[in-house]
């Protein structure tokens, strides 16, 4: 928690040099720009240098990492023919990419800086070309560190390397390239299946009646929480989400709750919003399927996975919303930023208060799950 603390404190402060640094020019591409690239760096370091024993799954794919080692190419091969004819084994893709990774790279603490290297070029490519401001940027990277760092920053691999081919597969839905997008997503849905999931976006993104789709996902939610079971099943056949088999308390309520009030406010101000930003449809209607598929961690918690996809649009979105207040002065609209960024951090407090963090020199005992 501390780690993660002292990172979103590391964001404003040098959002804040940057700021003062570029005086009037504090909206130019030239600052935002050297501003992500900064912060993606730390957070690169901060990712990559973490104890094997940090997360849920680190240490679990440490030893995948080791067994492909001993895993000859033929073997491979075979796996992944076993995969596709006979329905044995889990997304063979993540076999190859290791060990080709391995050809260049046998240690697994550099491996961990690929795989960071990976997701925050198409973190920081992502924010970099779908915000306008260096505030709107400062306020991306404080979101990501209150709801996704525990994800995305220290655990689960596969869909990591997943939700950074759909960040850049995004750029190709804006400019209308369907085939290279497929071919990319279909290549990834071999390292983690889920992202096939991701595939629908590219009809529903450019949807013109925003406003409609929004709102219905919002007002249909309780529905959609009563027929949850039966969107699961139809996930099951439809995509062979087997793994997503109902447990008993799940649910996450927290999240859930502030994805609603979120999305509450966001379809009030949808009209300025998209007068502010013409572009910014595409963000509401992924923030719609994000709701639409929230009702599947009341069934699994696994099924968090699929709504990351989505939800992570809200480090686009939520910096325009607040934007769209434009009738408001701009002292009203710094507390505004400052209000959000504090209920951020007690949010992220919260969320990560029981998560340790140590780096790879340091002695660190494994989780629970590993005893």
């Amino acid at each position: 928690m501390i780690v993660n603390l002292i990172l979103i404190f590391l964001i404003l402060i040098v959002g804040l040099i940057f700021y003062e640094e570029a005086g009037i020019y504090s909206d130019s591409r030239y600052y935002r720009k050297r501003y992500i690239l900064l912060i993606c760096l730390i957070l690169i370091f901060q990712s990559g240098l973490r104890n094997v024993a940090v997360g849920a799954d680190t240490f679990a794919y440490y030893e995948m990492f080791e067994k492909i080692k001993l895993t000859s190419w033929k073997e491979i091969w075979n796996a992944i023919l076993d995969y596709y004819t006979h329905g044995t084994g889990k997304d063979p893709g993540y076999m190859v990419f290791q060990k080709t990774v391995q050809v260049i790279v046998a240690d697994y603490q550099i491996y961990l800086f690929v795989i960071a290297l990976l997701f925050f070029s198409a973190l920081g490519n992502f924010i970099y070309k779908n915000t306008k401001r260096l505030a709107d940027a400062i306020f991306a990277f404080v979101l990501y560190s209150s709801l996704f760092y525990a994800f995305f920053s220290i655990t689960g691999i596969r869909q990591t390397i997943a939700t950074a081919a759909t960040l850049f597969g995004f750029e190709l839905i804006k400019k209308q390239k369907l085939i290279p997008f497929i071919l990319l997503i279909l290549f990834v849905s071999t390292i983690h299946k889920s992202s096939l999931i991701f595939i629908p976006f590219y009809f529903i993104a450019g949807l013109k009646n925003t406003k409609m789709i929004f709102g219905s996902t919002i007002l249909f939610f309780p529905i959609l929480i009563i027929f949850k079971n039966e969107i699961n099943d139809f996930l099951k056949e439809a995509g062979g989400y087997n793994e997503y088999d109902t447990f008993e308390s799940a649910g996450a309520f927290t999240f859930t709750l502030l994805l609603l009030i979120i999305a509450i406010v966001a379809w009030q101000r949808i009209k300025p919003s998209l007068i502010f930003n013409r572009k910014a449809k595409p963000f509401y209607n992924a923030f719609a399927m994000a709701i639409f598929f929230t009702p599947l961690t009341f069934i699994n918690p696994n099924a968090m996975r699929v709504v990351q996809y989505f939800s992570i649009f809200l480090l686009i979105l939520l910096p325009v919303v607040i934007q769209s207040f434009q009738l408001i002065s701009l002292k009203m609209k710094r507390a505004i930023y400052t209000m959000a960024i504090f209920l951020l951090v007690i949010f992220s407090v919260k969320g990560n208060w029981n998560g340790e963090y140590k780096f790879y020199w340091q002695k660190m005992e494994l989780g629970s799950n590993y005893k």
